[in-house]
């Protein structure tokens, strides 16, 4: 009679927590801005490992159920620098290691330096991040590799990402048909593609490199506008990054857009902006709740290339640095505890 009971009431339960709508578990999406690693980079791979570049900060890298990134360099041992450029990045193979150990789970590839070392390079980098189950967004072999999402499935909410590069379409050679390269940012394919993705994955992220414009400070109108239409599109959250430029969020139909995270890791000079945020957003049923935000210091002296965690002071200066970017998109960002908060 207690076992006729017992199922009994199991399957009241059961019942009832379907009709009554029970949410699906809540999921968080970090996000870094741009990593650039090269040859000047190299001795200290080589002597410290990979993984000493993300020592003070793959806590928080891991302490997310996705983590995502921009990679600006090539890893690859293969292809000829363009000739035009000035600066021609590449990495050595254990960074793609260093990258999966850290935390990240997925890399956009839309950048404008993927393609200087050529083809081969693109290929090894994507081979290189496959193998360690590190996704890549936004660039292949031809037109249809760059476009296609990396699908990713947490606690059965199933992510999908895309990603693109928006600059002059004559600058640059972009992928098509017969050619490798990054994903052209084109008005048409972008809504064909978050469309589609829209409609087989219960979030949407896309990832768009805005390239470099002339004053690192505005968000342009057409950034603006490009932003926009992304979510009207379907896209849930809007990852836009400028070289070297540090910007704020925007809520747009309660959906989030990051205009740019500045430089994560940059082997050249020092940081443009050294004191950074880096986000985490939470999602419940699709939809976006909070956005969590950390602040950085990329530029220590003490650990040139090794992103620290800021606290008291420098925590608090950082922040209040960032609301006022926020604010000016109209955007209310509290901060409590060392954090920043934004809230739906």
């Amino acid at each position: 009679m207690i076992r006729i009971t017992n199922c009994f009431l199991a399957c009241f339960l059961t019942f009832t927590m379907i009709h009554a709508g029970i949410d699906a578990a809540e999921i968080s999406i970090l996000s870094v801005g741009d990593i650039t690693i090269g040859s000047e980079l190299t001795f200290t791979i080589e002597t410290k490992g990979a993984d000493s570049l993300f020592a003070g900060t793959a806590d928080l890298l891991k302490n997310a159920d996705i983590t995502v990134g921009t990679l600006e360099s090539s890893i690859s041992d293969r292809g000829e620098p363009k000739f035009e450029s000035e600066y021609a990045f590449r990495a050595v193979h254990d960074v793609a290691r260093g990258l999966a150990n850290a935390g990240f789970d997925v890399l956009s590839l839309a950048t404008p330096h993927i393609m200087d070392y050529g083809a081969e390079a693109l290929e090894d980098t994507i081979k290189f991040l496959s193998q360690y189950n590190v996704g890549t967004v936004g660039a292949g072999s031809y037109l249809q590799a760059a476009r296609k999402p990396t699908v990713l499935t947490v606690k059965d909410t199933k992510v999908s990402f895309l990603a693109y590069y928006h600059t002059s379409q004559y600058s640059t050679q972009y992928a098509d048909e017969e050619h490798p390269g990054p994903m052209l940012a084109s008005f048409s394919l972008m809504k064909q593609d978050i469309a589609q993705a829209a409609k087989e994955a219960d979030i949407v992220v896309v990832s768009i490199h805005w390239g470099v414009i002339k004053s690192e400070d505005t968000i342009t109108e057409r950034q603006q506008f490009f932003a926009h239409n992304i979510i009207d599109f379907g896209a849930d959250l809007v990852l836009g990054q400028q070289l070297h430029a540090l910007k704020g969020i925007e809520l747009y139909k309660g959906k989030a857009i990051v205009y740019s995270l500045a430089d994560f890791i940059f082997e050249l000079y020092d940081k443009q902006h050294s004191k950074i945020v880096i986000p985490k957003f939470y999602f419940q049923d699709g939809k976006l709740k909070q956005i969590e935000l950390t602040p950085v210091w990329v530029d220590n002296p003490d650990a040139k290339y090794q992103p620290q965690l800021l606290h008291e002071k420098a925590a608090q200066k950082t922040l209040q640095k960032y609301q006022k970017l926020c604010a000016a998109l109209n955007t209310r960002m509290e901060i409590e505890g060392g954090k920043g908060w934004i809230r739906r």
